[in-house]
C-alpha cells in the first residue's frame, strides 16, 4: 500500500498533488468522496483512487472516515492542496487523528521517521524549518506545483460505502464572480506594479499581454490600495507558475517574489537599477516601462 495519501477538491488541484508526488519520486494514493466526480481523478497517475461513497454533498463531511482510512493503512503522510475545502479537510483529519499539521508549507520532504517542512513567515523574511515525528498532515498552497499531465491508464478505483457527517448541509451553490481570471492556470502572465500611477496607464500592460497571449495580474499595492484588481500575486495572494512571467514597474520585494517562484522564465522591466526584482529575473531591463513595453510589443507584432 502507498504510504503517501493526498487530497485535492478539484481535478486540477489533484493534478498538482500528483505533480508533488512525482517530485518526491513516490507513489501516492488519492482520496476522493462521492461529492466529487470520481472518474475525473482516475487519469492523474495515482497508484489508486480511494472513494468514500455516501449521501453527503460536502467532501469535509467525510473527514472522519478519511482519518480512519489513513490510520488503517498506516499512512506516512496526508498531503492536501489547500483551497478553502482542502484547509477544512486537512484540519478535521488532523483533529480526528490528534496528529501534527503543517500548513502553508513552501517545501516538504518525507524523511526516515517523519516529515520535514519549511514555511515562510513575516512576508517571506523568515523561513521556519519544522520536523514532524511519524505521521502528519501537510497543507500545500494551490499553485505551488504545476498540474501533472494526464495519464492514459486509469488508476484502480476502490469504493468504500460510508455514512458522512450530516450536521453541515449544502443548501445552495452560487458562482463567485471576482471580475478577473485565475492566474494560477495562466501560461503567460504580465504583472503590473507600483510603476503605474493611474488606471489609464494600465492599458500598456494589457496591450503587451495581448501581444504575448498573456493574462494581466498585479502586485499587492494595486489591488489593496488602488483597488484596480480583485487580487494580486504574492505570498498571501496568488502563487503562480507560468511559462513566462513579465513584470512591469514591479520592485520585487520578497512578499511578491515568493509568489512567482514557480515561473519558468522571469522578465522584468523597471526604472530602478537597484530593484530587488533584477536579482530574481532571467532577463531585466532598466528604463521607462512604457517606452520599453511599447517597443517590445511593436517587435512582437512584426
Amino acid at each position: 500500500m502507498a504510504g503517501l495519501y493526498m487530497f485535492g477538491s478539484t481535478p486540477l488541484l489533484a493534478a498538482e498533488a500528483a505533480s508533488c508526488a512525482s517530485s518526491l519520486q513516490r507513489d501516492a494514493a488519492l482520496i476522493v468522496t462521492s461529492a466529487q466526480d470520481v472518474e475525473a481523478y482516475r487519469g492523474l497517475g495515482f497508484s489508486e483512487v480511494l472513494c468514500l461513497q455516501g449521501r453527503e454533498a460536502l467532501p469535509e463531511a467525510y473527514a472522519k472516515h478519511m482519518a480512519g482510512l489513513l490510520a488503517e493503512r498506516e499512512a506516512e503522510a496526508f498531503v492536501v492542496i489547500a483551497d478553502v475545502t482542502g484547509r477544512d479537510v486537512a484540519a478535521r483529519v488532523a483533529g480526528y487523528l490528534d496528529c501534527p499539521m503543517a500548513s502553508d508549507v513552501a517545501e516538504f520532504s518525507l524523511e526516515e521517521g517523519g516529515i520535514g517542512a519549511r514555511r515562510l513567515a513575516y512576508g517571506g523574511a523568515v523561513v521556519y524549518e519544522e520536523r514532524i515525528r511519524g505521521f502528519g498532515v501537510v497543507g500545500l498552497p494551490a499553485g505551488l506545483f504545476a498540474p501533472s499531465a494526464p495519464c492514459e491508464e486509469a488508476s484502480p478505483l476502490v469504493v468504500r460505502e460510508v455514512e458522512g457527517d450530516g450536521r453541515a448541509v449544502l443548501v445552495e451553490t452560487q458562482a463567485l464572480d471576482l471580475g478577473g481570471v485565475d492566474l494560477t492556470k495562466a501560461e503567460r502572465v504580465v504583472c503590473a506594479g507600483m510603476g503605474f500611477t493611474s488606471k489609464e496607464e494600465l492599458q500598456t500592460a494589457y496591450d503587451l499581454a495581448q501581444a504575448l497571449g498573456a493574462e494581466v495580474g498585479c502586485t499587492r499595492g494595486l489591488a489593496e490600495n488602488s483597488h484596480w484588481f480583485p487580487g494580486y500575486i504574492g505570498l498571501s495572494g496568488d502563487q503562480v507558475s507560468p511559462k513566462l512571467y513579465f513584470s512591469l514597474g514591479v520592485s520585487g520585494q520578497v512578499q511578491h517574489t515568493v509568489g512567482i517562484r514557480g515561473a519558468k522564465l522571469v522578465v522584468a522591466v523597471t526604472k530602478d537599477p537597484n530593484a530587488p526584482i533584477l536579482k530574481n529575473c532571467d532577463y531585466g531591463a532598466v528604463g521607462d516601462l512604457f517606452e520599453i513595453a511599447d517597443a517590445l510589443r511593436a517587435q512582437i507584432g512584426r
